[in-house]
């Protein structure tokens, strides 16, 4: 054997392996299922992307060597005309559908072909959707740590000793966060990353369930109680969470908000504050939730007389209850996704006894502690403006900055001014408790808080933890088992196409121009060649000038042939000829 033929030899075997390199890389990637990312799978997709190209090619020229070298194989040993027809003009899909149609003989071995054709997409197809990645995540329980509701109790409102002593305290954290920017005060997050509770009123009426869905959007009217929210330890810092925490809360609601002067208002003195809020009736306790209140602000002191200033009179009525929220955390930002009202007295320490406290002893000291937080011990103060607190309602937005000006609020809708204040009188209030938990730099022995006197200052709440892992790899079996089985096929298809090809002792004339000269009489060559495949006799007659064309041109009826070129033998064909 030569070298040329050791050389197409060697060729045949390697072109004929390349659906192992299919086969294998289905198999890399069934071994890379659920394993953590790497260059290494990057590379293999890489690769993976090229093979909607490559496949359908190699499939196409090995299988139609196959089909080809297997018709050389039964000519051999003799077969019929139409399946030889069948075998060697089956080079794709249409080719073999073709087939069945023109021969009229819808065959086993025709369907076949077509079946097998139809693997040369799939095979292509399946090699781009084999492996993809998958975002890994690893599920567990623990236990997040929130700011007990009880811890109200340790409130400054407490007297009047309590009040002086921490003054220095809660007004610096009740300012911060009244003068905090606006982008923090329609979020789900205070400036110091804590969880805020929604207003419960502003849910109520969302749906008759318990409990209330917190939809915290554009379109949506949630409207958050306070300024301050409620401190949680123990955030995932890196994954998502759910939990449910339980928390106070205050709310107001107001039924008149309108303007009144002089003596009509009822203001009082006008040296401490500029504006008041005090029980009704006047010099009253509250007896019982809702209690009646009553709301009063210097409008202007352009009067020469006290007496004719304008003010803002509203009449609310307040409550204190117990509301429940879930919240849903992505790494440390957190949002409320549901709220539901519970028992006012849930929990070991606040009982009625307490409730009647709050109403008498704590609420009174909010009401004389709040409206002077910014200006006391200042000289006239009704010459210089209003609070910034009473600027705040007018407009959270936009109040900073502003001297000797007065707040109008009688402008605004009772439902906007009881917003509004159920935020500023929840946020004073949580600035009096809890103090040295608000900043969210809790560490997780609570070494740097102070402890509470009436209750543990920290409650347990059960949290599912959603973990981020590594992305893994994951195969798609379904097309891997369509890439092993394509690629297992096409190569038992090409190793059959090399046996059939050096198996077979005749030659390969089959399909090729240059076999329609073979013992030709219209075509003059030496006698024979007859051993020559088609592709070897192509080469040595490629300069001869051939035709099909009419051999009996003096004949009253022509007979169309393949034919060298001779002006004596041969014609061109002629449409008004008759031809047998």
């Amino acid at each position: 054997m030569n070298k040329l033929r050791l050389s197409i030899l060697a060729f045949d075997i390697v072109f004929h392996s390349s659906p192992l390199m299919f086969i294998a890389l289905a198999l890399i990637a069934a071994r890379l299922d659920g394993k953590e990312v790497s260059q290494y799978g990057e590379h293999l997709q890489q690769v993976l992307l090229l093979s909607p190209t490559i496949f359908p090619v190699i499939f196409a020229a090995l299988m139609g060597r196959c089909f080809k070298y297997l018709g050389l194989f039964l000519v051999e040993r003799g077969t019929t005309l139409g399946r030889l027809e069948q075998l060697n003009g089956s080079t794709s899909l249409f080719s073999a559908l073709e087939r069945q149609f023109s021969l009229r003989a819808f065959s086993v071995v025709g369907y076949i072909l077509m079946v097998v054709w139809l693997l040369s997409p799939l095979g292509g197809q399946s090699a781009l959707r084999l492996q993809g990645q998958e975002t890994n995540s690893v599920l567990s329980n623990s236990t997040f740590q929130y700011l007990n509701p009880e811890t109200a109790l340790d409130t400054s409102m407490i007297g009047a000793s309590a009040i002086n002593g921490a003054r220095g305290v809660f007004g610096p954290i009740f300012l911060t966060a009244l003068l905090s920017s606006p982008k923090y005060q329609d979020t789900s997050m205070d400036l110091w990353g804590n969880v805020r509770m929604p207003r419960y009123s502003s849910v109520e009426n969302s749906t008759s369930e318990e409990w209330k869905p917190v939809v915290d959007d554009d379109k949506s009217n949630i409207t958050y109680a306070s300024l301050i929210g409620i401190p949680v330890a123990f955030v995932n810092g890196n994954g998502a969470s759910n939990f449910s925490i339980k928390a106070r809360q205050w709310d107001l609601a107001c039924n008149k908000n309108k303007m009144q002067g002089g003596k009509e208002a009822g203001f009082g003195r006008l040296d401490v504050s500029t504006w008041k809020v005090a029980n009704v009736p006047v010099n009253t306790t509250c007896t019982g939730w809702p209690c009646p209140i009553s709301f009063k602000s210097l409008s202007n002191e352009d009067a020469a007389d006290e007496d004719y200033y304008n003010y803002t009179v509203s009449t609310c009525e307040l409550s204190y209850d117990l509301y429940e929220t879930r919240i849903n955390c992505k790494g440390k930002s957190c949002t409320p996704t549901a709220m539901r009202k519970i028992d006012r007295y849930t929990g070991a320490n606040y009982t009625r006894d307490t409730d009647a406290y709050f109403q008498k002893i704590v609420l009174a000291n909010i009401m004389a502690t709040l409206p002077n937080i910014d200006n006391l011990g200042v000289g006239s103060v009704a010459f210089r403006g209003s609070s910034n607190a009473e600027k705040w309602l007018a407009d959270p937005t936009n109040f900073v900055g502003y001297l000797y000006t007065y707040a109008q609020l009688y402008t605004l809708t009772p439902e906007l001014f009881s917003q509004r204040l159920t935020v500023l009188w929840n946020t004073f209030f949580q600035s009096t408790y809890a103090m040295t938990t608000l900043s969210g730099a809790l560490d997780q022995t609570f070494s740097n808080v102070t402890r509470s006197a009436h209750s543990q200052l920290f409650n347990g709440t059960v949290a599912a933890l959603t973990t981020p892992m590594p992305n893994v790899w994951r195969t798609n079996w379904n097309w891997f088992i369509a890439l092993l089985v394509s690629s297992v096929v096409l190569q038992i298809a090409a190793y059959a196409a090399l046996f059939f090809k050096y198996y077979t002792c005749v030659p390969d004339i089959i399909g090729y121009a240059s076999s329609m000269t073979l013992l030709n009489p219209y075509v003059p060559v030496p006698t024979g060649g007859t051993t020559l495949h088609g592709l070897e006799r192509a080469c040595m007659l490629q300069d001869m000038q051939v035709m099909i064309g009419d051999v009996c041109a003096d004949e009253p009826a022509g007979a169309v042939a393949f034919a060298k070129v001779d002006k004596g033998r041969v014609a061109r064909l002629n449409r008004k000829r008759f031809y047998v």
